[in-house]
């Protein structure tokens, strides 16, 4: 090898930045030149780090360049990158491919380059995956493998408790020690990214003490690399751009005005906006998307639902999404049962006419608090779909709640807004306690919103482990849905087609 070409090689080694800004080519086939922020992250030597920074602050092209770095000059590295979505693992994976296609040197390395599933000639391979296929089945859905060295997970805020709860433990409980890149921006006071964000142990922005770390005093794990692109002033225009050559002060209000002020302090000046007591808020239906009301109260797409029964003074309601050809959902669909409807006949509709209505009806999530345990308990044996159960309670209700933003912001769930299920939204309200414990509260009503909130839950389970099963003459133990509940034995969609074919 040249003596040239080694030193650079040895340079490269011990400074990623170096790697990046020598050995990876831009669209223009140019060598990368790096921004501050950029170069102190990749400079960090710390096992656990975060990237908070804002959008366009060239999150995407950093994480990439430490994962080339990592697998290039490491033996034998298992390195996987987690989205949300798959759309978004692939969108990340895309990106890497053109940078290696842009560079020789590195494309000659590469033994195995799939599309989300790479191996280096050193041993060291690189894996693109998600906490649950779009697709909904529940073979595509696994988190991790069993052996990884290093784990980037991006939109970390996006990642709901039970997936962080399945993934830390895969990593950490490796052999010798394992690195963990957590990114994201923010979206609730609560959660694995926040409490991270808040108690880490030491704190770097390029812009303050020329990125000298700042001890934090939780003194927690992660090394925090905060990166704020801008602010807006007192009158609510846009003060300034750290990205100036890139993201004119111009652009950014261009920026503002098309996404909402609330997205864009949140998106672009770092700010934590569910300090707003209202968790539906108005840039989080305009971005998830108003439907028009349906026809016809029916379709033959893969559908899911989520019922509230009414009680002493609240109606009984049930809320329906399907599935659209891109994989993301519609919840266009809301049946009432005026308060004082008798129960069996709720339960008739549920049991023999909703099947009909919606053939291919997968998943129904039952509020089974009071009236409803005694619902649950007479279709649970009959029913052709899954049910899974919810016993109301402040936490459940946070669970539900933080699910169903997630769906909507992720652009997942589209909706047609009810006149009712609006004005819950407009009063349902959140709050911190003095313990410091998140609570919702509704205002006159709250029956759309829970069955709106049910048939996420839904929707979050078909994603995760698709519908019921359908082998004929069998019955299944269908485990426990996305919150931990109880999901019940339920005959196959064959076996309850036969019967009804036998009855008409």
């Amino acid at each position: 090898m040249d003596s040239v070409i080694k030193q650079r090689l040895l340079k490269a080694r011990k400074d990623p930045v170096f790697f990046g800004e020598h050995f990876l080519n831009n669209t223009q086939m140019k060598p990368y030149s790096l921004e501050p922020q950029q170069k102190l992250f990749l400079r960090d030597k710390s096992p656990y780090k975060i990237l908070f920074c804002s959008r366009r602050s060239g999150k995407t092209l950093t994480m990439i360049i430490d994962i080339l770095h990592n697998a290039f000059f490491r033996k034998n590295q298992q390195i996987v990158l987690l989205a949300p979505t798959q759309d978004q693992a692939k969108t990340f994976a895309n990106v890497m491919n053109d940078m290696i296609l842009r560079s020789p040197m590195l494309q000659s390395s590469f033994i195995v380059d799939n599309k989300l599933e790479k191996q280096l000639s050193n041993g060291s391979r690189i894996n693109f995956k998600t906490t649950g296929a779009q697709s909904g089945q529940k073979q595509n859905s696994a988190v991790v493998g069993n052996s990884v060295n290093v784990l980037y997970i991006d939109e970390c805020q996006a990642m709901d408790a039970e997936s962080m709860s399945t993934i830390m433990p895969v990593v950490t409980g490796q052999l010798g020690q394992a690195e963990i890149v957590l990114a994201g921006t923010p979206r609730n006071r609560a959660g694995f990214f926040y409490n991270n964000i808040t108690n880490a142990k030491t704190i770097r922005e390029s812009y303050v003490d020329n990125g000298k770390a700042r001890a934090c005093p939780h003194g927690g794990r992660y090394s925090l690399h905060r990166f704020q692109i801008t602010d807006l002033d007192e009158d609510g225009n846009v003060a300034y751009s750290r990205a100036e050559y890139r993201l004119s002060i111009d652009e950014l209000e261009t920026i503002k005005d098309t996404i909402g002020k609330e997205m864009f302090l949140r998106e672009y000046a770092l700010e934590f906006l569910d300090s707003i007591s209202m968790p539906y808020y108005a840039e989080l239906r305009r971005m998830a998307g108003f439907l028009k009301e349906p026809k016809y109260f029916g379709s033959r797409e893969i559908a899911v639902g989520g019922i509230d029964f009414g009680k002493r003074r609240n109606n009984s309601v049930l809320t329906v999404a399907t599935q659209t050809p891109t994989h993301d959902w519609e919840a266009k669909y809301f049946k009432v049962w005026p308060l004082g409807t008798k129960y069996k006949d709720i339960t008739h509709y549920l049991l023999k006419i909703l099947p009909m209505q919606f053939p291919n009806f997968q998943t129904l999530s039952i509020d089974r608090t009071g009236v409803g345990e005694s619902i649950a308990e007479s279709l649970e044996d009959s029913v052709p779909y899954n049910m899974l159960d919810v016993i109301f309670s402040q936490p459940k209700k946070v669970d539900l709640v933080e699910n169903s933003i997630n769906l909507m912001e992720s652009r997942m769930v589209s909706y047609y807004e009810h006149p009712k299920l609006g004005e819950e939204m407009d009063d349902y309200t959140r709050e911190t306690t003095e313990n410091e414990r998140i609570i919702y509260q509704k205002g006159a009503s709250d029956d759309f919103i829970d069955s709106f909130n049910l048939c996420n839950l839904s929707i979050s389970d078909y994603i995760k482990n698709g519908g019921v099963k359908t082998t004929p003459f069998r019955s299944y133990s269908l485990g426990t849905n996305v919150f931990g509940n109880k999901q019940y034995r339920q005959k196959s969609r064959k076996r309850w087609s036969d019967y009804l074919n036998k009855k008409r």
